[in-house]
């Protein structure tokens, strides 16, 4: 058993990265922190109020979050370099879960702390007289939609679907889309986020040319299935219907986290140098 976990070494492990990877969690902070207070600036030389800046400390926040794999473990299996990382004295499953760890809980923590206290500190400049602050509050980017009262509200598929990506749902993305980069930085050695790109966008090319070849090869097909839909979408309330698309949402983001993590486990296990 302590081939594959020890709690020991295991926390050597967590800690030695925590600390290993602070100047790139200190960098991270200031590059998006500086993103902040061009934005703030550039209020004062427009002379409009920053009433916005939740929305981009949000978007701020999961682009640093979404991109953080790339950056603080860019070197575990780079041909010159990654040998150190293969060398670490732990498991792979220990290496899994303690860059897990610092992916979806240490990054996001850093960022948004140091977002935080960057925008508390221009709301301070903005009291003393610099800038047009409108307010202070604090940014909470995993509840982005306020939850909708199934019960009472009237049904209205796109309003109460839209309820679903809020709390819980946003971080199981969170979780989700991390495990994915996770899984890409792994994959590629050199141009990681370029070739992320270019690989999702074919993926995306293929499924609407799938799509389109159904429809037109298959027309009667696709008029039982639009019509099966239809049929679906009537045979059950609102509730039913959002509590089915909830537990398909949480299904398939568990789904694709555990073959994502699964992927990047043999990644790290047999990766050549």
């Amino acid at each position: 058993m302590n081939d594959i976990f020890d709690f020991g070494r295991f926390g050597k492990l967590f800690v030695y990265e925590c600390r290993n990877y602070l100047p790139r969690y200190i960098k991270g902070m200031v590059v998006f922190a500086s993103f902040l207070v061009a934005a703030w600036l550039f209020t004062i030389a427009s002379e409009y109020p920053f009433d916005s800046r939740t929305n981009f400390i949000t978007v701020l926040f999961f682009f640093a979050i979404f991109l953080s794999p790339y950056f603080v473990y860019k070197e575990m299996n780079n041909r010159k370099k990654g040998y150190f990382y293969a060398m670490l004295p732990a498991s792979t499953f220990e290496k899994l879960l303690s860059m897990t760890l610092v992916s979806v809980v240490v990054v996001p923590a850093v960022v948004y702390l140091s977002l935080s206290v960057t925008d508390v500190l221009l709301y301070a400049l903005s009291c003393a007289g610099a800038g047009y602050f409108t307010g202070l509050e604090f940014c909470n980017p995993f509840n982005l939609l306020t939850d909708v009262d199934i019960v009472n509200l009237k049904w209205n598929f796109g309003d109460e679907l839209a309820a679903l990506f809020s709390g819980k749902h946003i971080v199981l993305w969170c979780v989700m889309n991390i495990s994915v980069v996770m899984m890409f930085n792994s994959i590629f050695r050199k141009h990681k986020i370029i070739k992320t790109l270019l690989f999702n966008m074919a993926v995306q090319f293929l499924f609407q040319i799938a799509v389109i070849f159904f429809a037109v090869w298959f027309p009667e097909a696709t008029e039982r299935f639009a019509d099966w839909v239809e049929h679906f979408l009537t045979d059950y309330t609102p509730g039913e219907l959002l509590t089915m698309i909830d537990n398909t949402v949480l299904l398939v983001n568990t789904l694709v986290t555990v073959v994502a993590l699964t992927i990047t486990y043999f990644r790290i296990k047999r990766v050549n140098y």
